[in-house]
């Protein structure tokens, strides 16, 4: 099989300026910065493996990375050049492979890119959702760390990454979820790597999810802007310059992340102007205030109101939906705040008591465990972790237990004050 590329020339030789590696669940992903577009022709050979893309009119102009993990199917990258002005680029693989390749336009911060993705030979180029195994009972959220990969999102002024931040606030309010066992937590992505936004939707609606809670980083011209907010989905518009100039950048992260805008999904496209959709908002507006009244009690906010926008990732069907900007990463002190682990964990807590609050009200939700308030250390635990986790303080768990020092051992019960 040849994928042939069939693009514009551009004046003079095109370069290629470097390149990056991500893998995914269902893919790896090979991207070269390009300074224009060009030919190019893809093919596979076998014994042994190989992908070779050979890019017409091209000169390496910079390094390429080598592949890194053990589930890569790339072991290696060669260069050569078969004849002259054509770069060929020669991936060795550990088994055979399907592929597709595109070209994408310059979206801020990179260039040109030439994307290479490879899928398992026996698995169809269409993504395949990553499967939960849950029981019929479980009352399921799925937490949605927004961007990753290709996409960067939000960049602070010390080059804080959107992608890390919302990645480490979503894996830790996952284990609190989970942990705590009355409903059950599963991520759209668990890594560095980028999740399309109609396959954020399909996943949750595949799963039949019961809530869904996409975490963002927020970004201003303005850098003194600060605070956290939280969106649900609008049908006639936002509610604030704000919310329609984020929506705006949120909707075009497919161009970022690196996603062949030639993909078409006319039956989910059919599915998000189903009915149910007034359902959905009621209740996402429920669930948003609950969250909102959290983040109140827990510091600044930037908007004292549930928002509304038109977040293509809040599109799932019949599936109560918000969106939760933890705060300004282009702000300097909150910037420095969302890298800790401690603001991440007390993020991460709020965000579970507001979905604990909007489950009370839930028919579909379990009944509270009556063991909740003892909690089991688990490695990794501090006093002050917990403390932030469930809104709390250090001084307060340790008086109520008659703790001597700060030391903790894993399994050991302590007993949470209440709220």
């Amino acid at each position: 099989m040849v994928a042939l590329g069939v693009a514009a020339v551009g004046h003079g030789e095109t370069k290629v300026t470097g390149g990056r590696f991500w893998h995914g669940p269902d893919k790896t992903r090979m991207v070269f910065d390009i300074s224009a577009v060009t030919t190019f022709q893809a093919f596979v050979l076998m014994s042994p493996d190989r992908f070779v893309i050979d890019i017409d009119n091209t000169i390496l102009d910079g390094g390429l990375p080598e592949p890194k993990g053990d589930t890569s199917p790339v072991t290696g990258v060669r260069t050569g050049q078969p004849e002259s002005g054509v770069l060929r680029v020669v991936l060795d693989l550990k088994r055979p492979v399907k592929y597709q390749v595109f070209v994408l336009e310059p979206n801020s911060p990179y260039p040109y890119r030439l994307v290479v993705d490879l899928f398992e030979a026996d698995q169809s180029v269409v993504k395949p959702m990553p499967e939960l195994t849950t029981r019929e009972d479980d009352y399921l959220v799925i937490i949605d760390p927004g961007h990753g990969g290709e996409d960067p999102g939000a960049i602070g002024k010390k080059g804080t990454l959107e992608k890390t931040v919302a990645l480490g606030i979503a894996r830790r309010l996952k284990r609190i979820i989970n942990h705590d066992g009355r409903m059950r937590a599963q991520l759209t992505r668990n890594g560095d790597y980028y999740v399309t936004l109609r396959g954020r939707v399909r996943l949750a609606m595949s799963l039949k999810a019961d809530a869904f809670i996409s975490i963002h980083a927020d970004a201003a011209r303005r850098r003194s802007a600060r605070g956290s907010s939280i969106y649900v989905l609008s049908q006639r518009g936002a509610s604030s310059e704000m919310g329609k100039w984020l929506a705006k950048r949120e909707n075009a992260a497919d161009l970022a992340g690196g996603v062949d805008i030639g993909e078409q999904d006319p039956g989910l496209q059919k599915a998000l102007l189903d009915m149910g959709i007034d359902w959905k908002i009621k209740e996402s507006k429920i669930l948003a205030a609950r969250i909102l009244g959290e983040l109140k009690k827990a510091g600044q906010v930037h908007s004292k109101k549930v928002e509304e926008a038109g977040f293509a990732v809040l599109k799932s069907v019949d599936i109560p939906a918000v969106l939760v900007e933890t705060g300004f990463i282009t702000n300097a002190n909150e910037e420095k705040a969302l890298t800790t682990a401690l603001h991440q964990e007390r993020i991460a807590g709020v965000i579970f008591r507001g979905l604990d609050l909007y489950c009370d009200q839930d028919p579909r939700c379990p009944p509270v465990n009556q063991k909740r308030s003892l909690y089991e250390v688990r490695q990794g635990d501090s006093l002050s972790l917990i403390a932030v986790r469930v809104g709390s303080t250090v001084e307060k768990i340790r008086a109520l237990n008659n703790l001597p020092s700060d030391v903790l051992r894993i399994g050991q019960k302590l007993r949470i004050p209440s709220s």
